[in-house]
């Protein structure tokens, strides 16, 4: 079962992808009551007040479907909702992913192909993490609301100020600054992901603990911690 803690940024993105997906469903249900009108009026000769009478009567079997299936999932599956919105996430951090990856191999510098390729593996080992397990989200969200989309930015400005063929001072400056950046983005990618595994390791060291005591006192080894259900 997944969990997933309260998060204010969190809860309004899922709360946006639901209305967006409400909105999508009246909309349906309008254009399938105005199509029935001239499909009943001009297909089957019935009169006019007939028509939209099957109009609001399709209208309103459309909206009963949609609200029975929508209870019907919600209670099979009740974090059906976060889950989407996790993945969504997860698509949109691929993309950007690749956009660093691809920069890799149009950079000349050894230096700053390491550090982009130090960017692209964290941020790679984030993504398969939290799509594995979206409850993890949570550990990690900035790294999906923020820091990728930063890193996106100041790749794309650093190479096209590289791009130039004159550097002027200042443009040297802006050049060293993005790579400072960069290298606190890569900072800050390793102490999301170190944060996210450390109850990991925890769990890891008591498990070990424990297997070492059954072990000494011959006793039979008995799981402490549940594993996470995918």
């Amino acid at each position: 079962m997944y969990t997933f803690k309260s998060s204010v940024t969190f809860e309004i993105g899922v709360k946006a992808m639901k209305v967006v997906r409400i909105i999508k469903k009246i909309l349906a249900i309008w254009v399938t009551g105005a199509v029935a009108v001239p499909v009943s009026y001009f297909g089957f000769s019935t009169t006019m007040i007939q028509s939209f009478g099957i109009s609001i009567g399709v209208m309103v079997v459309m909206s009963l479907f949609f609200i029975m299936s929508s209870a019907r999932r919600h209670y099979q599956n009740p974090y059906r909702e976060e889950i989407a919105y996790v993945r969504h996430q997860v698509k949109e951090a691929k993309k950007q992913l690749r956009t660093i990856g691809s920069y890799r191999f149009k950079i000349r510098s050894v230096h700053m192909w390491t550090e982009l390729s130090k960017l692209y593996k964290v941020g790679k080992s984030i993504i398969e993490m939290v799509e594995k397990e979206p409850a993890r989200y949570k550990d990690v969200q900035p790294f999906f609301t923020n820091y990728l989309q930063s890193t996106v930015t100041v790749i794309e400005r650093y190479m096209f100020l590289l791009s130039k063929p004159t550097k002027s001072i200042e443009v040297k400056e802006s050049l060293h600054e993005a790579e400072d950046m960069l290298r606190g983005l890569s900072g800050k990618y390793e102490h999301l992901l170190t944060n996210a595994l450390s109850q990991d390791k925890l769990t890891l060291d008591v498990e070990l603990k424990v297997l070492k005591q059954a072990f000494e006192e011959e006793q039979p080894y008995i799981p402490t911690a549940t594993n996470r259900t995918k």
